[in-house]
């Protein structure tokens, strides 16, 4: 049987060490080559012999899964009471603070401290801090490697099993980190590809096979092997590399998700705009409810991207533009809000007591402080020098830390118990957080110098917390959208 197959193998030209000739003797049946492809006849093969299949079995399930973890997260994003259920990182740190040794596993840590020059700490002194720096660019490779074989033998199983456990809030991480999988499976099916292109003797081999009569009566089985072509080897390195890009461009759109959950955006569509419900205040000129509105009636009660949908409608549209302004959630956050007594408890709250009493006795209040810290020359200290800062530290301390740190409001200023307002019918409509910065004398009176403008791609969001925890519900009963006007000018619109 075996030397039957041997003298009736049929080889193809490009493929000379496999065979000394092509078996032109043997008639093939046309109607028995409509079967499936056999394996290699009369050759030793392994199951590197099948890496195209387990390719696209491998990325088959990993499409599922990555659809599956898209609907869910989309869906709930969607919902009111669901989407403030989906973490962002300093979310999964509080909610999971096992996570940490899954990144300290990955080694990153031991090879950043490396590379700082961290060295060997021994009865609180460094050694080596040198030497293990150039140990870190040596070893890159294999803490690289080492990095690589973790993420996909542990970190991606013990998310996916997170997953099934708690599907809304670990679904974008879950999406990130499989992005992260899908895109190395990319690279390496690219890589793959280029070695099966550049020698035919490392491509798949597979056999064309059909029934024929042999030297006796029993039956027999011929078959006419063949490599994978240049061509499908070049479809498959394109394919992998498409994988490899798509899967890095949806991991980064993850990304923006992931640092605040407030901005999150869909990712089953390619608007990178965050889905959620803006706080339009918008009315006429002389304060009447716009065209089309009604008194009490929200100007947008749902999600949306274009929340200027009316405004080409209105009669003076013509002369009318939008200011966008961001706007702290919560008004202890706004330096512009603040008095002189929360500007003092500022700097107590960042441990500068000896500024604080400076900033007492000038009577420095939150407009006063931004305008000191907008005069930044060489030194790094700028107006802040009025109140006694020399340390450049300190200076970029007070500036990194405004809206970040929330002072203890002792002037009784920003303790408005209807600071949060909104009306119970909007169901699709975020909280309404009501800033000082929206109060229509405040505007007049605030030099538009102080405010800072983004363009049309940064829309500020309202909506969304920062971890795991539903809004509390609105209740009070609002009575519609605030009343902004700017005296002599057309319609404005704050975000």
């Amino acid at each position: 049987m075996g030397t039957f197959i041997d003298q009736n193998r049929c080889v193809p030209s490009n493929v000379a060490d496999l065979g000394e000739q092509q078996c032109a003797t043997v008639h093939v049946p046309l109607h028995g080559m409509g079967g499936k492809l056999g394996t290699p006849m009369g050759v030793e093969y392994s199951w590197a012999n099948d890496t195209v299949e387990v390719y696209g079995y491998l990325f088959l399930w990993m499409t599922f899964w990555m659809w599956i973890m898209i609907t869910v997260h989309d869906l709930a994003l969607l919902t009111v009471n669901n989407r403030d259920y989906i973490l962002d990182l300093r979310g999964i740190k509080r909610v999971f603070p096992c996570w940490r040794k899954l990144y300290i596993l990955l080694g990153f840590r031991c090879w950043k401290r490396m590379a700082c020059g961290g060295g060997i700490l021994v009865a609180r002194r460094r050694f080596l801090q040198k030497p293990m720096r150039i140990v870190s660019v040596i070893c890159a490779p294999v803490f690289l490697l080492w990095a690589i074989i973790a993420f996909l033998v542990v970190v991606l199983p013990v998310v996916s099993t997170f997953f099934v456990i708690y599907p809304v809030r670990l679904s974008r991480a879950v999406i990130f980190v499989n992005c992260l999988s899908s895109a190395i499976f990319g690279l390496v099916l690219t890589f793959h590809c280029i070695a099966f292109v550049s020698r035919v003797d490392r491509r798949q081999i597979y056999a064309v096979t059909w029934s024929a009569g042999g030297q006796d009566a029993s039956p027999c089985v011929c078959g006419c092997m063949y490599p994978l072509s240049g061509g499908t080897c070049s479809t498959l390195l394109l394919i992998g590399a498409a994988v490899a890009y798509k899967s890095s461009i949806l991991a980064f759109r993850c990304l923006k998700g992931l640092r605040r959950s407030n901005w999150a955006n869909l990712l089953s569509i390619l608007f990178p705009i965050p889905l959620t419900a803006y706080e339009v205040a918008w009315t006429r000129p002389d304060g009447q409810p716009i065209q089309r509105r009604k008194t009490g009636e929200p100007v947008q009660g749902e999600p949306a991207f274009d929340p200027f949908a009316l405004m080409d409608e209105q009669p003076n549209s013509q002369r009318t533009t939008v200011a966008f302004m961001p706007v702290a959630i919560e008004p202890e956050y706004e330096p512009s809000n603040w008095a002189a007594e929360d500007v003092e408890a500022y700097l107590e709250a960042l441990g500068l007591e000896e500024y604080a009493t400076q900033a007492r006795s000038r009577g420095v209040d939150g407009p006063a402080l931004l305008g000191l810290l907008r005069e930044v020359p060489a030194d790094g200290v700028g107006g802040l020098a009025e109140l006694g800062v020399a340390d450049r530290r300190h200076a970029r301390m007070i500036r990194s830390q405004l809206g970040l740190v929330k002072p203890k409001s002792v002037s009784g200023l920003l303790t408005d118990p209807s600071a949060v307002s909104g009306h119970a019918a909007r169901e699709m409509l975020g909280p309404r957080y009501k800033s000082r910065s929206l109060d229509p004398a405040a505007l007049r009176g605030r030099p538009r110098s102080r405010a800072e403008y983004i363009g049309c791609c940064g829309f500020p969001c309202v909506r969304g917390e920062n971890g795991a925890g539903l809004p509390d519900e609105d209740e009070s009963d609002g009575e519609g959208e605030h009343e902004v006007s700017d005296a002599g000018r057309a319609d404005k619109v704050e975000l």
